[in-house]
């Protein structure tokens, strides 16, 4: 949406962007404490972790080929087929596939592409990956202040949603790539 323009309007736009955001993170929280009912407290949760998506959105509009160092994206020892397995990370995908969020970014799936696009494929996950780190970097902020004022039942909802929304994304970003990577890159 903005990579075309100069680093010295990326950056202000960003920050009223981030500003807004961030306005409307804040007024959540607040409207989030004015009622301690179950559904209210996942309902304001799940707006606010939503909202808070958009800090990683927000920033790839803007900054589309930023990447975190290379180390980052390297494959760790741990992370094995077995580890995503425990983690349940094939089941999250199962639910995502067969979901109205298969629509949401299209760029992160191979089926119907050709073999060209693999390159592609890896540098989108890259960025699927880092967008849902810096969201839920973001979010972490937003559960302090909860854990801060000992909103228990507001820290678990956003913790649950902050969960599903970002690490289980990310993990799937993960073992996508390396299985793609293993599979046609590494030839």
């Amino acid at each position: 949406m903005f990579n075309h323009l100069s680093i010295y309007f990326k950056i202000p736009i960003l920050l009223v962007c981030y500003s807004l955001v961030f306005f409307l993170a804040v007024y959540f929280y607040h409207l989030s404490l004015s009622n301690d009912e179950w559904w209210w407290v996942l309902v304001f949760n799940f707006v606010q972790a939503w909202n808070l998506i958009l800090t990683g959105f927000l920033f790839f509009q803007t900054f589309k080929y930023k990447r975190l160092p290379s180390g980052y994206y390297v494959k760790r020892s741990f992370e094995t087929d077995r580890f995503f397995m425990l983690l349940g990370v094939p089941a999250f995908r199962y639910v995502l596939v067969n979901s109205f969020f298969k629509r949401l970014n299209k760029r992160v799936y191979l089926r119907g592409r050709s073999k060209d696009y693999i390159k592609v494929f890896s540098e989108e996950t890259k960025q699927s990956e880092t967008s849902h780190l810096i969201s839920l970097l973001f979010t972490l902020i937003i559960q302090y202040f909860y854990f801060v004022n000992k909103e228990w039942d507001h820290l678990i909802a956003l913790s649950v949603f902050s969960i599903l929304f970002n690490v289980y994304p990310m993990l799937l970003q993960r073992k996508n790539r390396f299985s793609v990577e293993a599979k046609f890159l590494k030839k």
